[in-house]
């Protein structure tokens, strides 16, 4: 991640970012004079936020100045009031920007915001397109504030929003925004579509720097989930165990085994370990192996959750912060927990993240393979 870097002038804020885009933040208040407002700018690549220190408008007014690496960037505006945090996401784009940004208006849950900024005029629209299309549906899609669409009402407002995009093809607020969607969606039907909108943007946007990334994951994605479907021989990699040392499962050739995506961390996968360790016990005799992953950084509550728990299997993990893996996103896996099951021949034959992700059906698959 670039690190931003923070100085702070007598004059008042400026924000320098290692970068080549100038900005310029003017903020007016009506209602948030005198007091502290915290902005966030969101990387592009990752999203991860940088804080910058405390802003308090005097008489209503603040500048703020400075770079970032890209021509619009992710933001967020946020104020304590009445007890609780409430913010604006908003698109800052580089040039002036001229915000309005006031407590919020009656039954709202957000800061009152308004920006000439075209890069969140692109996302203001596509926030609206959103708001129509759920407007749309018989049944609340709503209930408790929390949404509530299925996944075919997804993918239709999705499809609606890649088209509005493609109203804009030479904007980077275009860019950031698809990318954005991109992140959120680890189906391959959605990475080709998402492909068929980037194609779409001008050679600008699409040989940028995060234009690249985004062609790059994607086409990622569509293959490395193909090719650890069920009836392709499973890729060869190498990683390392609980004990420090290197594993390949090269060496499980000609044995049936399963490969286990998990976290310490990870909620659903703590509800599946039980019945997991259960098939293993039952079928460990006849030859089964499990190689279990786990997806962090965290060597030390790794190796407590390993003893804990008497996992006797084969533990392994790259030792990476979460979703980082490069072994799991090899085999098309976004989001844990997932199994697949491998038999003598080195063939993948399930696969629960593609078709079984309560793992209903994977015992009669282990059956399969130590028969076979």
């Amino acid at each position: 991640m670039k690190k931003f870097l923070i100085c702070i002038l007598l004059s008042g804020l400026f924000l320098t970012v290692s970068g080549q885009y100038k900005f310029t933040l003017l903020v007016n208040s009506q209602t948030l004079s005198d007091t502290d407002i915290f902005l966030y700018i969101f990387n592009n690549n990752d999203f991860e936020p940088v804080k910058i220190d405390t802003i308090r408008l005097k008489n209503g007014h603040y500048s703020l100045q400075g770079e970032v690496m890209q021509p619009c960037n992710f933001a967020e505006f946020s104020v304590r009031y009445n007890g609780k945090d409430i913010y604006r996401r908003f698109v800052l784009d580089a040039g002036i920007n001229n915000v309005s940004l006031n407590l919020p208006r009656p039954l709202s849950r957000f800061l009152s915001f308004q920006s000439d900024a075209r890069g969140h005029f692109i996302f203001n629209d596509l926030n609206d397109l959103f708001e129509e299309n759920i407007a749309c549906y018989k049944t609340p899609a709503r209930v408790n504030g929390m949404l509530n669409l299925n996944a075919e009402q997804f993918g239709q407002i999705n499809l609606n929003q890649l088209k509005r995009l493609e109203a804009y093809p030479d904007d980077f607020g275009s860019l950031i925004n698809l990318y954005r969607m991109t992140r959120t969606d680890a189906n391959p039907s959605s990475a080709k579509n998402y492909l068929v909108t980037f194609a779409k943007f001008s050679d600008e946007l699409k040989n940028s720097e995060l234009g690249q990334r985004l062609y790059a994951e994607e086409t990622a994605l569509i293959n490395s989930k193909f090719s650890a479907s069920a009836g392709n021989v499973v890729k060869t990699f190498t990683v390392t165990d609980i004990h420090n040392q290197s594993f390949s499962n090269s060496s499980l050739k000609g044995q049936p085994y399963i490969i286990v995506f998990s976290a310490t961390w990870c909620g659903p996968c703590q509800q599946q370990l039980p019945g997991l360790k259960t098939l293993y016990e039952k079928y460990r005799s006849k030859g089964l192996k499990v190689v279990y992953f786990n997806d962090d950084d965290n060597v030390t509550k790794w190796k407590d959750h390993v003893a804990k728990n008497k996992l006797t299997w084969i533990n392994v993990s790259e030792q990476m912060k979460p979703n980082v893996s490069k072994i799991a996103k090899s085999f098309g896996v976004y989001a844990i927990p997932a199994c697949l099951v491998i038999d003598k021949m080195g063939k993948i034959v399930y696969n629960s993240d593609q078709s079984d992700v309560e793992l209903t059906d994977i015992e009669s698959y282990i059956k399969e393979v130590l028969i076979n």
